[in-house]
């Protein structure tokens, strides 16, 4: 197998006096979750699949049994274990686009060949269904995406899940949806997911987009024999996940409900900030997203948005995410989970850069 370069997360590691380049929310401090601790337990492993307890705080957010849980490693180790288990060299692999391209990038190390269907941007990032039609053959095996989606914030409606899982069962292919940004959709109701409505499905998420990425706890939800397969191949990557993490994850989601309500509080103020930001920019547009923690706004600049991004930080020590790491040039990915004070400085520099571009 032969890596690319993951251009976005190596983009993230740049230093910025102000970062707005990321896609979550501001984080937990360790104090936040540590109050009561067993200081008295050992440092040991735990099961390599995940506690009773832990399966069951996921189990009952999505409405399925611990059975249908794996606890791992982050989102990260959960879509690897999916891709590791369900795909072999030559198996067709289909992405949305713009799309978090992690994925994308094992199942083209594995050897997979790469299709796409894209969100519309004229039509407010919602999926191209005939596309995806012609994208999907009898050798596709997966079909992936983000809902809520990254980095548009764009929600997919029943009908939409209902045909795209339709569109995927008639050529025996799976669908993954990674879903990591719940618990970010602005109106409080969970974006939608395909299991345990359909059988040849499977969800991926963690507790990153809670506040708490230190953790390093995500979770495979699916069929348990499916599960089950995740769990073989789970022994020869990390083989166990992080006890302590597991104990702080605990933690994040059994306080979810105040999480929620804390997070959504920093994006919609941020929202309205960068909605009227962008309304007086005649060079900006964007469709404001329902979730998440980024906007996705166009620019119409003659230049890339990975020179952009270089240059801006170069000069105003502000970071962005070029749109290029997703597919989709002439955009910038920025982040809204950050309090507004932050949100506004770092404006207000990118403005003065581009006032300089004319």
């Amino acid at each position: 197998m032969k890596f690319d370069e993951f251009g976005l997360e190596r983009w993230l590691l740049r230093e910025a006096e102000i970062d707005l380049g990321g896609g979550g929310v501001s984080k937990l401090a360790l104090g936040d979750l540590v109050a009561g601790l067993d200081l008295n337990q050992l440092l040991k492993y735990g099961r390599t699949d995940g506690s009773d307890y832990l399966k069951g705080l996921v189990a009952e957010w999505y409405g399925v049994e611990p059975g249908q849980v794996l606890i791992t490693s982050g989102t990260s180790e959960a879509n690897l274990l999916v891709n590791l288990t369900l795909l072999e060299r030559g198996d067709g692999y289909v992405t949305e686009v713009p799309m978090y391209e992690q994925t994308v990038g094992v199942a083209r190390a594995l050897g997979c060949r790469i299709g796409e269907f894209h969100l519309l941007e004229e039509n407010r990032w919602r999926p191209d269904l005939e596309e995806l039609k012609e994208a999907v053959s009898s050798g596709t095996r997966i079909v992936f995406l983000d809902n809520p989606q990254n980095p548009t914030g764009a929600l997919l409606t029943e009908t939409e899940l209902r045909t795209i899982c339709e569109i995927a069962g008639d050529a025996g292919a799976w669908v993954h949806c990674d879903n990591a940004l719940r618990g970010s959709e602005m109106d409080g109701v969970p974006g939608l997911v395909p299991f345990p409505d359909w059988e040849r499905s499977v969800v991926t998420g963690s507790v990153s987009k809670l506040g708490a990425t230190s953790p390093r706890i995500g979770w495979v939800v699916g069929p348990e024999e499916l599960v089950e397969r995740c769990w073989v191949a789970k022994d020869y990557t990390t083989l166990g996940h992080s006890r302590l993490g597991e104990v702080l994850a605990g933690r994040v989601l059994g306080m979810r409900g105040a999480l929620v309500e804390r997070n959504l509080a920093y994006s919609r103020a941020s929202l309205e900030i960068l909605g009227k930001w962008i309304g007086d920019n005649p060079h900006l547009s964007w469709v404001e997203p329902r979730a998440g923690f980024t906007g996705f706004p166009r620019y119409d600049y003659d230049i890339g948005s990975v020179d952009f991004c270089e240059k801006l930080l170069d000069e105003e020590g502000v970071l962005l995410s070029p749109g290029a790491f997703f597919g989709v040039e002439g955009h910038l990915r920025i982040c809204t989970g950050v309090p507004a004070d932050a949100l506004e400085k770092g404006l207000r520099r990118v403005d003065a850069f581009m006032g300089r571009l004319g």
